[in-house]
Formats: structure tokens, C-alpha cells, sequence
């Protein structure tokens, strides 16, 4: 059979996809019922952010920022349990997620440039603060001591407890912002009040493009030293956006090749006349993914275990090669 390559000239221009990645925190290695907790100011990391984490060396305790955990305590209230969750475990039942404070700052690593979203909860402590008051902060919705003798129904008190997320750009803070309602009891119609109890997927892609991420806490209860609602929160499953050049410019030959169906749901044909080709197949983010030596000029790629995105298939002999974009459902 007579093998034919038609030589090109080509010009990849180089262009942008979004490689995204989530942080679960399940890689984190942590004793039983633990979380971390060093006694110096050591920030942690994930393969997307920098976590900040602050430690107070004159009294010894964490003192602002983020931890990762394993403490599932959803029943115990009161300082004691800062690290539990409302949930009990962390998104999804998984063991491990992030608690954070009021001013918590994550920084993105390079070329990470986008935060997706994330998982948010109540931790315990927050949760049973407002939920039956305590010594520090009062029952949320209640008027006894901050609403009685007005018009407001007992029981009605317009409290709020939110998260209000804000990037920063080259140190600059950005003027979009997300919100985040962990409770709300401002309704006029008192069955929509409600503490967050469940893991809420909150987008923040509206935010744009940042260096980092710092979150600013919010209550209705406040004294003369600021919230009385315990200034904690719990995030999970932290999701980026990369920025990735994929192309390149470079003059090659160009192999006759054919891949289909595209998109695909299991498994992609690959067709070439050229037996003893190299196939390549790459991720989003550039990384390889599976590899073949071509025997025949036809060859049949299973691919059902992989997950849905952006793929690119490169064919290659010598110095001669072509890539093609593929999708799979």
C-alpha cells in the first residue's frame, strides 16, 4: 500500500483553555480526630492555594486563617469544638475538609488564577451559638434582650450570619464580591429563617480573575468587641481555574489522521496509514494521560473510565506530527 504524508506548513497559534482543579483535602495526612495545628504561623498547601494559618505564640492557640481536620463532632456546642461541622463530616461524607475564620485569606499558586467555588457549611459551634445562644452570643430570632418592648414579634428578630467573599488582583482589592448566607432570619414570612445545616455548593467565578481570596464575616449580633456569633466557617472541595497555553508555533509535518466519534462517551477509533506511529493523548492541563505504539492503522482506544473534559490526541512519526482536539461527554 502506498503511504502517503502530506507535508504542511502549520502555525499553532497559541490559545487558553481552563484546566481546573479541586482541592479535597482527603491527601492530608491526620490522626484520629485531629486537625492541624502547629505552633508556628505555617501556612498549608493543596496543588492550587496557599491556605493561610495564624498561630498566637503568647497564649498558644490558632488564631486566625485555616485549618484541615478530622474532628466530626456535629453535637458538641461552645468553644471546645471549633473544628466540627454541622454536617458532621466534610462535603460528600468525606473525612477531611477546611475550617477558616473571619479574615482567612487563601492564596492562589501559579497559573491558577480563577476561584470556581467551593463547598460552605456552619461549623458546630457557630451553628449552636445562633441556634440556642450562649453566654457570649443571644438565640437568633429571638427578641429577648435586643428586640423586647418594640414592635418586633418575639421570635422575629431580623438576625444574619454571612460570608462575604473578595479578590485580590496585584494587591489590589476588587470590587466584585460574592455572599455567602450561612443564616438568614430577615424574611417577613418567619418559615423561610434558617441556619445552614448542609454543605452549599457557592460559585465565586463572578469574582474573575485574583492573586488570592479573603473572606469578611457578618452577624447581626454584634457588642462593643465586634460579632458575638463565633466567627467560624468550613469550606470543602476548593475548586480553580488555570489558565493554560495549549498551542505552540512550529513548522512540522502533519500526519493523515482520523479519531472519532468526537465527542465520545467510552472509546475513540483511531485511523492512520501510518503503522508505527506514536499516539499520545493529553488532558487539559498538558498532562498525559495514555499512550500507544500503533501495529495496525487502525486502533481502538477505551477511555470509559476517564472523566468528562477537554482532551487532546497527538499522533506522531519522526519529526512529523498532528494533534487533534477531542471531547468526551
Amino acid at each position: 500500500m502506498k503511504k502517503t504524508i502530506t507535508l504542511l506548513s502549520i502555525a499553532f497559534s497559541i490559545f487558553a483553555t481552563n484546566a481546573q482543579t479541586v482541592a479535597d483535602f482527603e491527601t492530608f495526612t491526620l490522626s484520629t480526630n485531629s486537625a492541624y495545628s502547629p505552633p508556628t504561623s505555617t501556612p498549608f498547601q493543596t496543588s492550587n492555594a496557599s491556605f493561610q494559618y495564624s498561630w498566637d505564640n503568647a497564649f498558644s492557640f490558632w488564631s486566625g486563617g485555616f485549618s484541615y481536620t478530622n474532628k466530626n463532632d456535629s453535637v458538641t456546642a461552645g468553644f471546645g469544638n471549633i473544628y466540627g461541622v454541622r454536617p458532621g463530616k466534610g462535603y460528600n461524607a468525606s473525612d477531611i475538609y477546611v475550617v477558616g475564620q473571619d479574615r482567612g485569606v487563601i492564596t492562589l499558586s501559579a497559573p491558577h488564577n480563577t476561584v470556581n467555588g467551593f463547598y460552605i457549611t456552619n461549623t458546630t459551634y457557630a451553628y449552636k451559638s445562633m441556634a440556642k445562644g450562649d453566654m457570649f452570643a443571644r438565640k437568633f430570632g429571638d427578641t429577648t434582650g435586643t428586640g423586647s418592648g418594640t414592635t418586633i414579634a418575639q421570635g422575629s428578630y431580623p438576625d444574619f450570619f454571612k460570608v462575604i467573599v473578595k479578590g485580590y488582583k496585584n494587591g489590589v482589592l476588587k470590587n466584585d464580591s460574592v455572599v455567602v448566607m450561612l443564616a438568614d432570619f430577615t424574611y417577613t414570612n418567619n418559615t423561610r429563617d434558617f441556619i445552614l445545616s448542609t454543605w452549599e455548593y457557592i460559585n465565586t467565578s463572578a469574582i474573575g480573575t485574583v492573586d488570592s481570596i479573603k473572606f469578611f464575616m457578618r452577624s447581626s449580633d454584634e457588642g462593643a468587641f465586634g460579632m458575638n456569633t463565633p466567627a467560624f466557617f468550613a469550606i470543602d472541595n476548593f475548586e480553580t481555574s488555570a489558565t493554560n497555553p495549549v498551542g505552540m508555533t512550529e513548522r512540522t509535518a502533519s500526519l493523515n489522521m482520523s479519531a472519532y466519534p468526537n465527542p465520545f462517551n467510552t472509546s475513540i477509533t483511531v485511523s492512520s496509514q501510518i503503522q508505527g506511529a506514536a499516539i499520545k493523548l493529553m488532558d487539559i492541563t498538558c498532562k498525559l494521560v495514555y499512550s500507544e505504539i500503533m501495529s495496525a492503522e487502525i486502533s481502538v482506544i477505551e477511555l470509559s473510565s476517564f472523566e468528562s473534559g477537554i482532551y487532546f490526541l497527538e499522533l506522531s512519526s519522526g519529526d512529523q506530527k498532528t494533534i487533534k482536539k477531542l471531547i468526551k461527554n
